[in-house]
């Protein structure tokens, strides 16, 4: 119990909070007090983090020492993961990354071991040292584990690992092998919500060598894409952050190229195919779009959104990259741009960007004016909006203050395989990076916007009700007045509607904090970004009060950029999205969110088709849908056990629907019952 010790002796480290959110994720997967506890005692024996007195380097050599190593012998590829494992922490993790995969598949550890041997001596270099001379000790472990097995393929496989150490990938099964084996050193060493990056770009010449030289046909290559997949959601329940099914493991396809072409390749149609045949939630897809994308490859998006599996994620390269470049990044990084979990565009082995580190709430300063504010003398609606952004500004510069304040933990692997850092000697989690920037997420920018038209329409045009009136109403959450919330939330110009007053408002809104963030740098003297998407609709909505939109306490905010509407056609709701301000520093994930059921794709699938591609023509960022219908809902949470593989889009991440917690059901559920026209 050598872990109790560290921890008693390093102060009570952040180290013992990765224990309890250990057994916290086995509770929600087994949904057992019981279990849960038989589990925590167990864990406790074989949990173990070496001890800070050990640089950094040493520490992962000797975790990966003591990693138990277990090898499925049904599978095709090795892929090991010991949960009860953990580097030693003081600082907060870096987390929502992506390294480059095509950097391990072209250098052995030879190599990196040739790029340290030059560095000048320092702790830094000592650290790569130990990291790199821990990984072949792990890769002769794994492999005399594998000698003992019965795996089929054992000679391949021990092969494919012991070349990791002088030789780069070359076959298409042996470059899946090695993105499995240093995903899984990501996963061990803490590294969360990671993705796989642009694989169809990534692994274009070893399959294109393998297919040339009759190594390997499309059938098999899908085979292995498939059995990949499948390793990868193995213990989703281990890697899922804040909800099951949360895990960041996100797979990159096509994307615009510099010369203005549109890139794609057979396996950017093979790894639809195989997310589609799988029916899994996780890994998912990320589809990068243009307007020369070609028909063929939306039809087959399209076919696999329409299983209900939520993916691909569509992202607008015509409109993302040229905000990338306009924000700073040099033009060859922002054309190679990958994401941060969800949607959330990061600089693939440039960076180690944090851009979920919180969210934005924009009511918040809101009930802060509407708290502190002489509210009888505010006369009129400019005045009220002026205030508002007043305390808005206020609420930002303090929001930057507190984030500054993180530290994050030390990660040489991060930085061997991070741009910059063996330049400047510099760890990533103090700024060694080639961009250091943040990103922050928003919610309830929705709420904010019918709020302050309802105040102007209400209050000081028709003055129907003073300001101070309607806000005590708000306070007591509406109680007894329902005709007054009938009248807040039925007002036809709402957000998500294409009317140019909601425009320019939204617009203000962001203006406003896009304003501030000019001024205001990151500890590591990065820029600071933020976007009109987030995960926090319903935690941050819990406990927030009433709102002038209809909102009562608790209720959820708006889902990313929807519409709250069941009136309003996808067209609108298109039509309003494009006409956002995504410019400076408003672009960290700007997702349209869609409910739909299958029978509507079904019966307009070709009009379907044509709608995507006139709307990439049009300008959205982003899009996901979510492909449903309320019946089913209704049927899955009445009766889980007959609906146990059914699949749903939740943040930017699908999940089992019997994985979510009741209020996200809920939350679908209602969401699914306005968009089909149908009461509440």
């Amino acid at each position: 119990m050598q872990w109790i010790k560290n921890f008693i002796l390093n102060n009570f480290s952040e180290t013992f909070l990765v224990y309890i959110k250990l057994v916290y994720k086995y509770k929600r997967k087994c949904k057992s007090i019981l279990k849960t506890i038989i589990f925590a005692i167990k864990a406790l024996f074989k949990f173990y983090a070496p001890s800070k007195k050990f640089i950094k380097g040493k520490q992962i050599r000797k975790l990966f020492n003591k990693v138990n190593i277990k090898i499925n012998d049904e599978d095709r590829f090795v892929y090991n993961l010991d949960i009860y494992k953990t580097i030693h922490r003081d600082n907060r993790m870096i987390e929502n990354v992506t390294i480059d995969y095509s950097k391990v598949l072209k250098l052995s550890i030879k190599d990196f071991k040739d790029i340290n041997s030059k560095l000048k001596d320092s702790e830094y270099k000592e650290n790569q040292k130990e990291l790199l001379l821990g990984i072949e000790e792990y890769i002769d472990r794994e492999c005399k584990e594998i000698e003992k097995s019965n795996i089929v393929n054992k000679e391949a496989i021990i092969s494919f690992l012991m070349n990791i150490k002088d030789k780069k990938a070359e076959s298409f099964e042996e470059s899946l092998q090695r993105i499995l084996f240093f995903n899984q050193l990501l996963w061990q060493l803490g590294h969360g919500l990671n993705g796989l990056g642009r694989l169809d770009k990534i692994l274009e010449e070893v399959y294109n060598n393998d297919k040339k030289n009759n190594k390997i046909t499309r059938n098999e290559a899908i085979e292995m894409i498939k059995d990949m997949c499948k390793i990868l959601h193995q213990n989703f329940w281990y890697k899922s952050n804040v909800l099951m099914g949360d895990t960041g493991q996100i797979i990159i396809l096509g994307g615009k190229e510099k010369d203005g072409s549109y890139f794609c390749n057979e396996l950017t149609y093979l790894f639809i195919e195989a997310i589609m045949e799988l029916q899994i939630p996780d890994p998912k897809v990320f589809l990068r779009i243009t307007k020369d994308v070609p028909r063929e490859l939306m039809e087959l998006s399209l076919k696999c959104i329409k299983t209900g599996i939520g993916c691909p994620l569509f992202s607008n390269d015509d409109v993302i990259i040229p905000k990338l470049i306009s924000f700073g990044y040099d033009e060859e990084d922002a054309y190679n741009y990958v994401t941060s979990a969800c949607w959330e565009p990061l600089m693939v082995g440039k960076s180690v960007e944090q851009n979920n580190i919180d969210s934005i709430v924009y009511i918040e300063p809101l009930y802060k004016m509407l708290e502190e504010e002489n509210l009888e003398e505010i006369t009129e609606y400019e005045e009220l909006i002026e205030k508002y952004k007043k305390y808005l500004e206020e609420y930002i510069i303090n929001y930057i203050e507190e984030i500054n304040k993180i530290q994050w933990e030390e990660t040489p692997l991060l930085s061997m395989l991070t741009d910059d850092c063996n330049t400047a000697l510099k760890d990533v989690s103090i700024g060694g990076a080639k961009y250091n920037n943040y990103g922050l997420t928003a919610v309830s920018l929705s709420s904010v916007v019918n709020s302050l038209y309802n105040l102007k329409k209400f209050v000081f045009e028709e003055k129907k009700y003073t300001l101070n009136e309607l806000n005590e109403i708000r306070k007591n959450n509406f109680k007894e007045e329902d005709e007054i919330l009938r009248e807040l939330k039925q007002q036809p110009n709402r957000f998500g509607t294409e009317n140019d007053e909601i425009i320019d408002l939204s617009n203000m809104i962001t203006g406003c904090v896009d304003k501030v963030l000019d001024s205001q740098k990151n500890i590591f003297g990065g820029k600071i970004k933020f976007g009109y998407s987030a995960p926090t609709y319903i935690s941050k909505a819990e406990r927030a009060e009433a709102s002038f939109d209809g909102r009562k306490n608790g209720e959820p905010f708006g889902t990313h950029i929807s519409s709250d509407k069941a009136s309003v056609a996808y067209t609108e709701l298109i039509q309003f999205a494009t006409k956002l301000d995504y410019d400076n520093h408003r672009f960290n994930g700007n997702v349209i969110d869609f409910m739909i059921t299958p029978s509507f794709i079904e019966d307009n699938f070709d009009k379907m088709i044509d709608f995507l591609i006139l709307s990439i023509s049009l300008g959205f960022f982003q899009m996901q849908m979510n492909v449903t219908s309320s019946d089913i809902l209704i049927k899955a949470k009445n009766n889980p056990k007959d609906f146990e593989n059914l699949i749903v889009r939740v943040w930017g991440f699908s999940a089992y629907f019997n994985d979510l917690p009741e209020n996200y059901k809920n939350l679908l559920i209602e969401r699914a019952l306005k968009n089909e026209g149908k009461s509440i």
